[in-house]
C-alpha cells in the first residue's frame, strides 16, 4: 500500500520482550530511577518495560531540559514500553520518541506531544482531552474510544503503518491502518491531517474542524458527524454507511465521490409517510402506505410516541433519535443505527433487531419478547429477547 509505513520497534532491531521476562524488567526499575537520582544519566530501558510514573518524571525532567537546550538534557526515548492507566496529564513530551508504547486507559488530558514519534502507539480508551498532537507522528495508532476531545491534531500523521522487527516482518499481513473506533471528537482540529483509510466506525465527531484533510478511504460507518467543518477535505471513497451526518457537516463537505451517504429527508415529508403508515396500520393495509424509511437519516428526530408497527426501519440512521413511548411492535429495523437513541416505553415485542448498533441506547422500561397472536419476537443479534 503506497501510503503505509513499517518501522521497527528497536535500533537495532531486537526480539520483543517474553512475558517471562517482564518480571525482571520491572525489577530493574529501581536501579533505573537510582542511576537517575545520583548519577544525573539516562539509563538504556528495554522494550516491553512496565514504565512507573516515578521513572517517567525523572526521564521527562531530563527530557524538558534536551527541549531547552540544558546541559545533561536527554530526549526521551521510550521504545514498546507500557505507559497503561499512567496519568500523564500536564506533561511536556514534545518531539518525544514513543514508538510503539502502549498508553491504554492512560490520562493524558493537556498533555503536549506535538512533533513526538507515537508511531504504532496504543491509546485505546486513553483521555487526550485539550492534548497537543500538533505534527506528531501517529501512523498506525490505535485510538479505539479514546477521548480527543479539543485536542489539536493539525497536521499530524494519521496514515498506516505498524510496529515489526526483523523476524516477524514477512508473517504480519495487516495493514496497520489508523484505528478510531468509537472515539470521540468534539471540537477537536483536525486541520490538514493526513488520515487516508483511517477507521472512524462508530465515533462521534461534533463540532470538529477538518479542513483541508485528507480522509480519502475513511471509514465513517456508523458514526455521528455534527456541525462538522470539512471544508476543502478530501473524501473521495470515504464510506458514510450508516453514518448520521447533520446538514450543517453536509453543506461544508464535498460528498460528491463518497459512498453510502444516506437521504436527509425533510421534517414535513417524514410526518406525511408517518400519517399514511398510522392509516395503513388502523385499516389493516386497506388505506395509506406502509411507512418504508430504508436508509434514511431520521438522526435527532422526535418521533415519540409515533405509530410505527410493522414500519420498514431497515438501515435508517436513528441516532439521538427520540423514541420514546413509540409503538415499533413487528417493526423492520434490522441494521439501523440506533446510537443515543431514547426507546424508553417503546413497545419492541416481535421486532427485527437484528445487527443494529444500540451503544449509550435508553431502553428504560421497553417492551420486548413476544407479540401476541403472531408469533413473532424480538429478535436481536445473539438471540430472542
Amino acid at each position: 500500500m503506497a501510503d503505509a509505513a513499517a518501522q521497527s520497534a528497536t535500533n537495532p532491531p531486537q526480539a520483543a520482550v517474553k512475558p517471562s521476562d517482564r518480571a525482571e524488567i520491572s525489577a530493574g526499575v529501581g536501579d533505573m530511577l537510582d542511576s537517575l537520582t545520583h548519577k544525573n544519566r539516562a539509563p538504556e530501558i528495554a522494550p516491553g518495560t512496565r514504565i512507573e510514573l516515578e521513572l517517567l518524571k525523572a526521564l521527562n525532567a531530563l527530557h524538558i531540559k534536551y527541549i531547552n537546550g540544558v546541559r545533561g538534557g536527554r530526549k526521551l526515548i521510550l521504545r514498546a514500553c507500557d505507559l497503561s492507566k499512567l496519568d500523564l496529564s500536564g506533561m511536556n513530551l514534545e518531539g518525544a520518541d514513543l514508538m510503539g508504547c502502549s498508553f491504554r486507559g492512560a490520562r493524558l488530558e493537556t498533555t503536549r506531544l506535538c512533533h513526538a514519534n507515537l508511531f504504532g502507539a496504543d491509546f485505546s480508551r486513553a483521555n487526550l482531552t485539550d492534548a497537543d498532537l500538533e505534527r506528531a507522528d501517529m501512523r498506525g495508532v490505535c485510538l479505539d474510544e479514546a477521548n480527543l476531545s479539543y485536542a489539536n491534531l493539525a497536521q499530524a500523521d494519521l496514515r498506516a503503518g505498524r510496529v515489526i522487527d526483523a523476524e516477524e516482518a514477512a508473517e504480519r499481513p495487516d495493514s496497520g491502518v489508523v484505528s478510531m473506533i468509537g472515539a470521540m471528537l468534539r471540537e477537536t482540529d483536525l486541520t490538514e491531517v493526513r488520515m487516508k483509510e483511517a477507521d472512524l466506525t462508530e465515533a462521534r465527531i461534533v463540532s470538529a474542524r477538518m479542513v483541508q484533510t485528507d480522509a480519502r478511504q475513511v471509514s465513517f460507518t456508523r458514526a455521528q458527524l455534527k456541525g462538522v467543518d470539512m471544508h476543502g477535505a478530501q473524501l473521495a471513497d470515504a464510506d458514510f454507511e450508516g453514518a448520521s451526518v447533520d446538514r450543517a457537516s453536509r453543506m461544508s463537505a464535498n460528498l460528491m465521490r463518497a459512498g453510502n451517504i444516506a437521504a436527509l429527508p425533510s421534517k414535513s415529508l417524514v410526518d406525511e409517510k408517518l400519517a399514511l403508515h398510522e392509516r395503513w396500520v388502523k385499516s389493516d393495509g386497506k388505506l395509506g402506505t406502509r411507512g418504508d424509511f430504508t436508509g434514511q437519516d431520521l438522526s435527532g428526530m422526535n418521533l415519540s410516541r409515533r405509530m410505527l408497527a410493522a414500519a420498514i426501519l431497515k438501515d435508517a440512521i436513528l441516532v439521538d433519535a427520540n423514541l420514546m413511548g413509540s409503538r415499533l411492535a413487528a417493526a423492520d429495523l434490522s441494521g439501523a443505527n440506533l446510537v443515543g437513541a431514547k426507546l424508553d416505553k417503546a413497545d419492541l415485542r416481535g421486532a427485527d433487531m437484528r445487527g443494529t448498533c444500540t451503544r449509550g441506547v435508553v431502553m428504560g422500561d421497553a417492551k420486548s419478547g413476544e407479540l401476541i397472536g403472531t408469533g413473532l419476537r424480538t429478535r436481536t443479534a445473539d438471540a430472542d429477547a
